[in-house]
């Protein structure tokens, strides 16, 4: 007797205790995943934090700098200016004019030099035309044709922040409405805003930060970096500026700051531009990557080990299975004479005793099996005709003539062939059947059934559609030729049912042609057509053919 260990439920047993190794991999790698997942989420939380203040002391900075716009334009020389403009706009005192404008202008230039953070000023009147600026060529040239409740209240962003060579730096032009002192609008006031004095705070809050700010206009391009190096020079590619807009959290790729960042995009609501902060993918995935590599390298070592044992083991079982298999394989292709010798006395040895037992079996009951189909085959065939033809006449019946229907119509679809639609009733044939009776009546029904078999095609379809009523379906055939056919069938069938030698009878045929159409859906659509065409031609005196597409 063989140890118990040579035996396949052993060996099934020590694959087991090694594969207790696998979950301890996947729980390695997983805690890994998870390692990755929280420093992603931590990285993300801390530039989310940095772009929210970022954004903050943007407003901060927008809002000091609309404030004293706001209060520009409710300044004594502002509005009174306008207002003496306005009062002789319509004079020739044209030195009068001339001299308040220089007076507006001197004052603009003043309060130019005293705020840091504007570039220019410029006084526009209510028919929006610069009446004074204290630059010689304005940058904005007019303002809107007409203002909001909002921009009357808070202003608007008259250009949107954008790289300016004229001043060498990033600008964005606010426009005011000027009100006169009894509320009525008079003019506006804009003022070109030098962002590049935003760069100071960005550089103030990177102290407190290990990442870097970039501030981006709308197309991408780069306005204010932190970093040296990041100036309106710098820009994303359009591919990396669709991927960022695209996620929320910080996602890495090629960044301003860093040949390989982590970055997030802020895009601020109250000024048009995105704030990007980075942060070095380098430095943060470097330790994550030191202990990955040491663990991948275990894991390795782990799997050629485990490797080699399996091999040792599925050798071993193996072996004698693909031996069972082959020999499946020929019972498979009809080859019922294997026989394998047993010589293991292990689970695989009584398998191929039980395998020998059933080859036997299955000798034995091969002959009785193809016995069986062969009986089985030819209900089957005697089933299936039956199914689709009419029990009296042979023709197909009812259902079959549906979707014999339907595939015509789909092929007139796709190749603009068109095919015709006979619909054949048997002339008083009620009032023949009660005379003569139904055996004399199935007679004239077979009768009608032959002829229609030997007056059409081989590609042609004849069906008993119900009683007394007969279709044909003509390939291939326009309404023209489907009329010769159905003259042939109604005289052939009064020829054929006068020669009974008991009951001559004659036997005249009413039938509705139909050709078929473009806006025909379903095999009703031409039924109801032929069927239409059959009525008249019963209602014509019968004994003829009526075409409904004559």
């Amino acid at each position: 007797m063989r140890p118990v260990l040579y035996s396949i439920k052993s060996k099934i047993v020590i694959f087991a205790v090694i594969a207790t190794l696998l979950p301890t991999i996947g729980l390695g790698l997983l805690s890994f995943k998870q390692n990755e997942a929280l420093i992603s989420d931590s990285v993300t939380r801390e530039l989310r934090i940095l772009a929210d203040n970022i954004n903050r002391q943007l407003d901060q900075w927008a809002g000091e700098n609309t404030l004293a716009i706001r209060a520009l334009s409710t300044s004594n020389p502002v509005i009174e200016g306008l207002a003496t403009l306005k009062r002789f706009s319509d004079s020739e005192n044209t030195n009068a004019v001339k001299q308040t404008q220089s007076v507006m202008t001197s004052y603009l230039r003043s309060v130019e030099m005293k705020l840091d953070e504007v570039l220019e000023l410029t006084v526009f009147d209510n028919t929006r035309k610069i009446v004074a600026s204290s630059a010689s060529t304005p940058e904005v040239r007019e303002p809107p044709e007409q203002w909001t409740h909002a921009s009357l209240t808070s202003g608007t962003i008259a250009t949107p922040p954008a790289w300016n060579n004229r001043f060498a730096t990033a600008t964005i032009s606010i426009i005011y409405p000027v009100l006169s002192y009894d509320s009525q609008l008079i003019g506006a006031i804009a003022a070109t805003l030098d962002l590049g004095t935003f760069k100071n705070r960005l550089i103030e809050i990177k102290k407190f930060s290990s990442g870097e700010i970039a501030i981006l206009d709308r197309n991408g391009k780069v306005l204010l970096g932190s970093a040296p190096g990041v100036d309106h020079q710098a820009a994303l590619s359009p591919h990396q500026w669709e991927l960022i807009q695209m996620f929320d959290e910080s996602i890495s790729y090629d960044g301003l700051s860093y040949p390989k960042a982590i970055g997030l995009a802020y895009t601020s609501e109250n000024i048009p531009v995105t704030i990007l902060v980075e942060q070095d993918h380098s430095a943060i995935q470097a330790a994550w990557i030191k202990l990955r590599n040491r663990f991948l390298e275990f894991v390795g070592i782990l799997i050629i080990i485990v490797t080699g044992v399996a091999l040792y083991m599925g050798h071993s079982i193996v072996t004698p299975l693909k031996q069972l298999i082959n020999a499946v394989k020929g019972i498979v292709e009809g080859n019922l004479d294997i026989y394998l010798p047993a010589k293991r006395r292990d689970e695989v040895g009584q398998l191929t005793d039980m395998f020998n037992q059933m080859t036997d079996a299955l000798r034995n009951k091969h002959t009785e099996i193809m016995t069986a189909n062969q009986a089985m085959q030819q209900q089957n065939q005697l089933l299936q005709k039956l199914s689709i033809t009419d029990g009296l006449t042979g023709l197909y019946n009812r259902t079959k003539l549906n979707t014999i229907l339907s595939e015509q119509l789909a092929r007139f679809k796709r190749h603009d062939r068109p095919f015709c639609l006979l619909m054949i009733d048997v002339d008083y044939f009620k009032t023949i059947n009660d005379k003569l009776g139904h055996i004399v009546g199935d007679r004239i029904l077979v009768t009608v059934a032959s002829v229609l078999l030997k007056s059409i095609r081989t590609i042609d379809y004849a069906a008993r559609y119900g009683g007394d009523e007969f279709m044909v379906i003509l390939t291939e055939t326009s309404s023209s030729a489907a009329i010769k056919t159905a003259e042939r069938i109604r005289a052939e069938v009064s020829s054929a049912c006068l020669t009974f030698k008991e009951h001559p009878v004659h036997i005249t045929l009413s039938i509705g042609i139909t050709q078929s159409r473009h806006d025909d859906i379903t095999p009703n659509d031409l039924i109801a057509r032929a069927d239409a065409a059959l009525y008249e031609a019963k209602e014509s005196g019968r004994n003829r053919v009526h075409c409904a597409d004559a």
